[in-house]
């Protein structure tokens, strides 16, 4: 802080206020103002909405002192508010990096009206008591509002059905009425025209329930004033549900709902409030009517200095404004000597007729009469709509967070209780201080000794434990020798005994390989002949391939066992017949022994160390043929 203000120090545009001068107030204006912009305070992007039931509309608009810069626009037809708000945000993005974080919603669901209250302007009640005040005037406008959603008006609202498709089911219902067929409903004869589909007529019929399905509780903003010495309050409601509806999806996507206003009322609302001047005496101010011509209902306001004084509506039902029946709804407003007509147009397509009611309105009622656009009245609502929600004060009633949990500012005994309140957490505080720093004194004082204890009792635990530590790693290298050979012992038993269970298997094993191209002559275990671990075969051949096929089988058959074939050597030699032949010796031992061998030599001691003649093995080639005799 102390550097911002040196740099406007440094600049000339810091020095010392002067008393009862009226450039001191600029001067700190532009203080702040500058202290706003270093922090980058001074400027603020906000998400401008529009909700109707034809869609939504946004803008993007980001205020600063230099005025507003409109960023980008966007629009949605979705049903769903929030599909809606993801399709309009997705454009936004397209269009500029610049992400808003609060918004503005202007709703056709909202809705405006003028009601009296015995509660005067100046002492509002708790907003609870508001609301429950405001309930009772707002649920007939709501229903009024929505009888108007016909299935019809909705399906053209949505861009589902053009006026003359409108007019051709019109047509086909009472031919069906006439000729007393088969009746069916507006939206089954628009199916059966072939003019919508099935999912567009259902997403119509939720949209209608929801619009003409009163709510039990209704979230109400209001703002009241004093008019002609009287009070008079503007309020506008939705139901609750609906609202949590928005508020709920803007959270979910990282927006905050700054304010919510009804789109009635801000469509014609001035740029400016004409101001009363202190002193004059205007008791018959010159009225201004503003006729909003919505998609399904026709909005009558009535000004004063700028101010809303009374509201009414009446559906169109099916019709284009004509100025007989509007005139009818502004008669009694229109007998003062003075008045001033403007219709504001919120669908292009009514524009063409806008200049012939203006015309026939001029000489019904003797009142100069004028038209805006939609597209002018389109600007105008996002004008007015940033303009209402940035407001500390706003002029039209609006639903924000703050109002409706209303000011405790407003009470003074919370004012005084919160000044003694501060004064005592001051007091409280210092205490608090001080106290901290002595016990941090005498908890340092208590550390250092404690401290000192541990090191000593630390340094005697040490020499303590590396002597039992000397003392237990020999106890373990003398228990690591005597253990060794029961280990060995215990591994050779524990083969010797998988050995003896699998005997019968391996001999009727050896019975099945042998075939008819070799003779048994021994089986017997290790040199010990008692506790070997592994079994000698010895068989006899009158050909090298038979008995290379015999020790083949036999290794086959023992794998499925768990066994193998180690140490196998053939020789050449006479058989007990005096014939010629080959002598095949192996070992049949477990797949494990034999790769432990080199960890227990004790179990095929003699049989592993034995050499492997050259020319022998199960792979080998055999000898040169010899004759026989």
């Amino acid at each position: 802080m102390k550097r911002l203000f040196g740099g406007l120090h440094k600049r000339g545009e810091f020095r010392e206020p002067a008393e009862n001068s009226s450039a001191d107030a600029a001067f700190w204006r532009s203080a702040i103002d500058s202290l706003r912009e270093r922090l980058g305070a001074s400027s603020t992007t906000w998400l401008l909405l529009t909700w109707d039931v034809s869609g939504m509309e946004a803008a993007l608009m980001q205020t600063g002192k230099d005025g507003s810069n409109f960023l980008g626009k966007a629009s949605s037809r979705q049903g769903r508010f929030a599909a809606a708000l993801d399709e309009v945000m997705a454009q936004l993005a397209s269009i500029t990096p610049i992400r808003p974080k609060r918004v503005a919603l202007a709703a056709r669901h909202v809705l405006p009206a003028v009601v009296d209250l015995p509660v005067h302007p100046d002492k509002p009640r708790q907003p609870e008591q508001m609301r429950e005040l405001i309930q009772a005037d707002l649920e007939p406008v709501l229903a009024e509002f929505g009888s108007l959603w016909s299935m019809g008006a909705l399906l053209q609202a949505r861009g589902y059905l053009s006026p003359a498709d409108r007019e051709r089911i019109t047509m086909e219902e009472a031919v069906r009425r006439q000729s007393r067929s088969n009746q069916l409903r507006y939206g089954e004869i628009a199916i059966e025209l072939a003019l919508i589909e099935r999912d567009l007529l259902d997403e119509c019929l939720d949209q209608q329930v929801a619009l003409q399905n009163l709510e039990a509780s209704v979230m109400a903003g209001w703002r009241g004033r004093i008019e002609d010495k009287q009070p008079l309050w503007l309020v506008c409601g939705v139901g609750q549900t609906t609202y949590r509806e928005w508020h709920e999806a803007l959270s979910r996507r990282g927006l905050y709902l700054a304010a919510t206003l009804p789109i009635s009322w801000l469509v014609s609302d001035p740029a400016s409030i004409e101001p009363i001047e202190p002193g004059t005496r205007r008791d018959q101010p010159v009225p201004s009517i503003d006729l909003e011509i919505h998609a399904e209902e026709v909005v009558a306001v009535l000004r004063r200095r700028g101010r809303v004084v009374a509201t009414r509506s009446e559906g169109r039902i099916e019709r284009a404004p004509a100025a007989d029946w509007v005139n009818r709804i502004i008669a009694d407003w229109t007998a003062e000597s003075r008045a001033q007509i403007v219709i504001h147009f919120m669908d292009a397509a009514d524009d063409e007729f806008g200049e012939l009611l203006a015309d026939a309105l001029n000489l019904t009622t003797g009142h100069p009469c004028s038209i805006r656009k939609a597209g002018e009245v389109r600007l105008a609502i996002w004008r007015n709509l940033l303009r209402e929600a940035n407001a500390p004060l706003s002029q039209l009633p609006r639903m924000v967070a703050g109002e409706l949990r209303g000011s405790l500012w407003k009470d003074h005994d919370i004012r005084r209780l919160l000044a003694l309140g501060i004064v005592l957490i001051g007091l409280a505080a210092t205490e608090g201080v001080q106290q901290y720093r002595l016990h941090g004194l005498e908890k340092k004082m208590v550390d250092h000794q404690r401290k000192e204890k541990q090191l000593s009792s630390n340094s005697q635990m040490e020499a303590q434990v590396n002597q039992k530590l000397l003392e237990l790693g020999k106890g373990l290298e003398t228990t690591r020798r005597q253990l060794e050979p029961l280990l060995n012992d215990r591994s050779r038993l524990n083969r010797i005994i998988s050995m003896r269970v699998d005997l019968p298997d391996l001999l009727y094993l050896l019975a099945q390989a042998v075939g008819s191209d070799a003779v048994m002559e021994e089986i017997h275990n290790d040199n010990t002949h008692s506790e070997g671990s592994a079994i000698q075969v010895i068989a006899w051949s009158p050909n090298y391939t038979g008995a290379q096929d015999f020790v083949n089988r036999m290794a086959a058959l023992a794998r499925e066992k768990g066994y193998g074939v180690s140490q196998m050597e053939i020789k050449e030699r006479k058989g007990r017949d005096n014939r010629r032949g080959h002598e095949v010796k192996f070992w049949l031992l477990l797949e494990d022994s034999e790769l432990e061998a080199n960890e227990h030599p004790s179990a095929v001691q003699n049989s592993v160390q034995q050499p492997m003649p050259a020319g022998t093995g199960i792979s080998s080639q055999p000898p040169a043929p010899r004759a026989t005799p």
